[in-house]
C-alpha cells in the first residue's frame, strides 16, 4: 500500500525533472510513511512513497528488471502473487525479493499489457517500459485503488490523490461544471470525472497507454456474468464458502500486523469469523455514536467480539467531533461527498491505526449479493408498473411525496415508475427531485440526457441481456461501489497510513458471486440470501439475520439540533464559494424543509457542506463557462 505520483513528457514536452516529482510525493506521505524513492530518466520520471506490509527490507520502489529497462510504481497488493511467481519462475524470471511489486515486472515481461488480467488484488500502477518508450497506467478490476491524470502541453501526469496533481504547478483548480452536474444526479463523481476540470480519475478495469503519438485508454477487464441455472443452492453455498474462505486466507498474507473493522452486521462478522478460525487473536474496530443506541453498531459488534474472543476495541463520535473533523476528510477525500459514513471511518481508522497496519473489511458484499433495499423495488417494480399511468401519477406520487422525511421511499417511486431500464437507474441515484434540482441549478441543465447517462451505459452496454436486476447489481459493482464506497474507504484509512483490504472482492470469489442467478439473491423478501445460507456456517442464525443497520449516521438529527448553527453559519455566509454555482433560494429551501422536519435532506446538506469544504481547500479560480 503506498502512493504514486509520475510524469512522463510525450511529443516536443522537456523532460519532467526530479524537483517536480518531489514536489508530488511529498503530498503522499499519510500514504508512505516508510519510504521514499523516485527514477528520473528523461522522458520520465517516477515517484513512490511505501507503507511496508509485504518483504519489509526488499520491496523499494520504482522497482526495476535485471536490465533496468522496465521500471514500475504501484500502490496495492497482489493477493496471488506467489502462485504467480511461480509460473514466473517456470518461465525462466529470476526474483531478487520476496515483493509482490516485482511480480507485476516480471509478469509485464511475460504477458505484456494483458498480464493485469492475471491479477487478483487491488492494485493501481505506472509501468515505464524504456525499450517501447511507453507508460503504462493500470487500475485494479473493481477500482479498490484511486489514480488519477491529467496532461499539461504534452506531459502527462499522474499520481494516487489529486493533491499530488496540483502540487506539480501545472494543473488549475477549476471546478468543471459538467461534473458538478452528475454529482447532483449520482451523488458522487463517477469516474472517469472529477470535480476539477481536465482532471481525470482512471475508471476500473481500465487502463492508459502513453507513448510519442500521444494517449489512449482502453477497458481491459469486461466480464459478462452467466448464470448457471443447472447449478443447486447447495451446490453455489458451498463454492461460496470455499472462495470467500480462501479470499480471507489470501488477504492476511502480510510481514505486519493485520486486524478487522467489525459492525456486527453480517458481512464484517464473517469475514472476522473467518480471520479468527485461523488461531490467533483477532484486533477488531469499531465506531459507534453516543446517545443514538437505534444508530449505534457497538452493541452489535460487542456480541460478535464477545463470541469470537476478539481484542476489541471501539470509538465514539459526538456531533461536534463531526463538525471537526469534516474538513479533514474532505481534504483527504478531494470532492464533496453525500456519505455520511466519511466521517467515523475517519476516525475508526485513526484508532485502528494505532494497533495495526492493515484490516480487513466487509466491504462490497451488497453489491453482487443484493443487500440494498434498492434491489427489493427492482426486482418487484414490475408489478408497480403494471398499475395505471393515471393511478400512479394522480394518487400514488401525490400521496408519497407528502409524507414527511421518507426520502429513501420517495426516490423509489419516482424511479419505479420509469420502463427504461437505464433512466430508472440514474433515479435511484437522484440526490434531488428534478423540481427542487431545478431550483438549486438555477438553470436548466448543462446536459443531454445521453450524457446524464452515459456513465450508467458505460457499465451497461455489454450486459443488456442480463435481466434488469441483475444489470443493477452489476454496475453498482463499478460504479457507485468503485466511485463513492471504495473511494472513501481508500482515502480515509490512508489519512492514517493504513491499508484496508476487501475480501468479497477477491475475483475468483466474484466471479461466483455474479454467476448466481438472481432468485437465489433476493428469496422473497431477504436480501443476500444465497449470501446469508453461506456464511451461516461460521456466525449463529440470529446474527446472520439481524437486521442491516448500513453504517448509519444520526446526522439528520444532529444538523436540525447540535449542528444546525454551524450548517447554517457555513453555507449562508455572504462569500460562501456555492454562491458561484447554485442559487441562493434552492439552497435555503433544503435548509428551512430540513429543520422543520419536512423532508430528510442530510444527504443533500452534506454535499452542500463538503462541496463548500471542497472549494475553500483545492478550488483557486471561480467557473470557467
Amino acid at each position: 500500500m503506498c502512493g504514486i505520483a509520475g510524469a512522463f513528457a510525450y511529443g516536443e514536452a522537456a523532460a519532467p525533472d526530479l524537483e517536480l516529482i518531489r514536489a508530488m510525493t511529498e503530498t503522499l506521505v499519510h500514504r508512505g510513511p516508510d519510504d521514499a524513492g523516485y527514477h528520473v530518466c528523461d522522458p520520465v520520471a517516477l515517484g513512490h512513497r511505501r507503507l511496508s506490509i509485504i518483504d519489509l527490507n526488499g520491496g523499494h520502489q520504482p522497482m526495476a528488471n535485471e536490465d533496468e529497462r522496465v521500471w514500475l510504481v504501484c500502490n496495492g497488493e497482489l493477493y496471488n502473487f506467489r502462485e504467480l511467481r511461480l509460473e514466473l519462475e517456470a518461465h525462466g524470471h529470476a526474483f531478487r525479493s520476496r515483493s509482490d511489486t516485482e511480480v507485476i515486472v516480471h509478469a509485464y515481461e511475460q504477458w505484456g499489457d494483458d498480464c493485469v488480467l492475471r491479477f487478483n488484488g487491488m492494485f493501481a500502477f505506472a509501468l515505464w517500459d524504456a525499450n517501447q518508450r511507453r507508460l503504462l497506467l493500470a487500475r485494479d478490476h473493481f477500482g479498490v485503488k484511486p489514480l488519477y491524470y491529467t496532461t499539461s502541453g504534452h506531459t502527462l501526469l499522474f499520481a494516487s490523490e489529486v493533491k499530488a496533481l496540483l502540487a506539480s504547478g501545472r494543473v488549475a483548480a477549476e471546478i468543471d461544471p459538467a461534473a458538478l452536474e452528475l454529482f447532483l444526479h449520482y451523488r458522487f463523481v463517477p469516474s472517469p470525472h472529477t470535480l476539477l476540470r481536465g482532471v481525470q480519475r482512471l475508471a476500473p478495469g481500465h487502463r492508459v497507454i502513453c507513448d510519442q503519438r500521444g494517449l489512449r485508454g482502453e477497458r481491459y477487464w469486461a466480464p459478462v456474468p452467466q448464470p448457471d441455472c443447472g447449478l443447486s443452492e447447495a451446490q453455489y453455498v458451498a463454492s461460496l464458502r470455499q472462495r470467500l474462505s480462501r479470499a480471507v486466507e489470501r488477504q492476511l498474507v502480510s510481514d505486519v500486523p493485520v486486524g478487522a473493522f467489525l459492525s456486527g452486521g453480517v458481512d464484517s462478522s464473517a469475514i472476522t469469523a473467518l480471520m479468527a478460525r485461523r488461531g490467533s487473536r483477532v484486533r477488531t474496530f469499531c465506531v459507534g455514536f453516543a446517545g443514538d443506541e437505534p444508530l449505534s453498531e457497538l452493541g452489535a459488534a460487542r456480541e460478535v467480539a464477545a463470541w469470537l474472543g476478539t481484542e476489541h476495541h471501539e470509538v465514539t463520535l459526538s456531533a461536534r467531533e463531526f463538525a471537526e473533523a469534516l474538513p479533514a476528510c474532505i481534504r483527504h477525500l478531494e470532492e464533496p461527498t453525500t456519505t455520511t459514513s466519511i466521517v467515523p471511518l475517519f476516525v475508526l481508522a485513526r484508532l485502528a491505526a494505532t494497533q495495526v497496519k492493515v484490516v480487513l473489511t466487509g466491504q462490497g458484499a451488497d453489491e453482487p449479493f443484493g443487500g440494498y433495499h434498492r434491489y427489493l423495488g427492482e426486482r418487484y417494480g414490475v408489478w408497480y408498473r403494471r398499475l395505471p399511468a393515471c393511478l400512479r401519477q394522480l394518487l400514488v406520487t401525490p400521496l408519497v411525496e407528502r409524507l414527511p422525511g421518507q426520502e429513501r421511499l420517495k426516490r423509489a417511486v419516482r424511479s419505479l415508475g420509469n420502463a427504461d431500464d437505464a433512466t430508472r437507474f440514474l433515479a435511484l441515484y437522484a440526490l434531488l427531485p428534478a423540481p427542487m434540482m431545478a431550483r438549486l441549478w438555477g438553470e436548466p441543465s448543462r446536459l443531454s440526457p445521453a450524457q446524464l447517462l452515459a456513465p450508467i451505459e458505460r457499465w451497461r452496454a455489454g450486459v443488456r441481456a442480463l435481466d434488469p436486476l441483475s444489470q443493477l447489481m452489476y454496475i453498482d459493482a463499478r460504479l457507485s461501489l468503485a466511485d463513492d464506497l471504495l473511494l472513501y474507504g481508500d482515502k480515509m484509512t490512508m489519512a492514517w497510513s493504513l491499508e484496508a483490504r476487501v475480501p468479497f472482492l477477491d475475483l475468483d470469489l466474484m466471479q461466483v458471486a455474479e454467476s448466481v442467478p438472481a432468485a437465489l439473491k433476493l428469496k422473497g423478501m431477504v436480501r443476500k440470501y444465497i449470501h446469508k445460507q453461506a456464511v451461516m456456517a461460521w456466525l449463529p442464525e440470529h446474527i446472520v439475520r439481524r437486521r442491516k443497520l448500513g453504517f448509519g449516521v444520526p446526522t439528520a438529527r444532529w444538523f436540525r439540533a447540535e449542528l444546525r448553527d454551524y450548517v447554517r453559519d457555513t453555507l449562508l455566509a455572504p462569500n460562501a464559494a456555492w454562491r458561484a454555482y447554485f442559487a441562493l433560494d434552492g439552497v435555503e429551501a433544503i435548509l428551512q424543509a430540513h429543520a422543520v422536519g419536512e423532508e430528510n435532506y442530510e444527504r443533500q446538506i452534506l454535499a452542500l457542506l463538503t462541496l463548500e469544504l471542497f472549494c475553500r481547500q483545492f478550488v483557486r479560480r471561480g467557473p470557467h463557462d
